[in-house]
């Protein structure tokens, strides 16, 4: 789970902060900190630190040297050092190309920064793209189709979303109904087709993720790790969205 956010200026100024779950009390103290820390680990070991594993609490921290800005996350250990920097890295992405032009001339108004507060849960909400993206992009998947609320949300390439939602329905309705024979929930559908093709439907939270991929071949396994680690990200990216709260970005004086 997300718990806080952080957007800095490599100079240790704080740009932005949001809390999901506990308030930051003094933003500013820990942006000083975290910059101390970036700075002591890139003169000691020639590179910053990325990741930073507590009891109950992870840190994720990525840079953007261009645009000398850094994002810091806060978020529980279980979801992981990969999560963490996805998720950090789509957040300061969409912060940079959103405040480009304020980025060279900060000043002392750093409400100017506060809207942000508005697109994270739209940047959270997007990145399911990339990671079908990049499913997309091991060999041996054929397609990826992510469908939420009855609608194709993303998919990889064209596909007859009407026909996609229709047979997934029956499909839904089918595995629904044997499980219930034995007293369970249908979590995922594999189908073998005659044409070395491998059909997965995956329940994800609120999300179904429907992949096609060849069944036989040199890519197999590691098609099965990218399918695996696809769905561990889209379960995260969901359990954020479904807790997400309203609550107004910490302002920053």
């Amino acid at each position: 789970m997300l718990r806080n956010v952080l957007v800095m200026a490599t100079s240790g100024l704080v740009l932005f902060s949001k809390e999901f779950v506990n308030a930051i009390a003094q933003p500013r103290l820990i942006g000083s900190l975290l910059t101390a820390i970036l700075e002591f680990s890139a003169k000691t070991t020639g590179a910053p630190v990325s990741y930073m594993e507590f009891a109950h609490v992870a840190v994720t921290v990525v840079t953007n040297d261009h645009a000398k800005v850094f994002c810091a996350i806060f978020l529980d250990v279980s979801d992981g050092p990969k999560f963490g920097a996805f998720i950090a890295k789509e957040i300061l992405s969409a912060f940079v190309d959103e405040y480009a032009g304020d980025l060279g001339n900060i000043g002392h108004n750093l409400r100017d920064f506060h809207g942000f507060h508005y697109k994270i849960s739209e940047v959270i909400r997007d990145s399911v793209k990339p990671i079908l993206a990049i499913l997309q992009q091991q060999r041996g998947i054929q397609k990826a189709i992510l469908v939420t609320d009855d609608t194709v949300t993303y998919a990889t390439v064209d596909v007859d979303h009407l026909g996609v939602l229709v047979n997934l329905q029956s499909l839904r309705t089918l595995a629904a109904d044997m499980m219930a024979f034995v007293g369970d929930n249908a979590k995922s559908v594999t189908m073998q087709g005659g044409r070395n093709c491998t059909i997965q439907v995956i329940a994800i939270e609120n999300a179904t993720l429907v992949v096609a991929h060849k069944r036989s071949g040199p890519h197999v396994a590691v098609c099965a790790a990218a399918i695996q680690d696809a769905i561990f990200m889209l379960h995260r990216v969901y359990l954020l969205i479904n807790n997400l709260h309203p609550h107004a970005a910490t302002p920053v004086h």
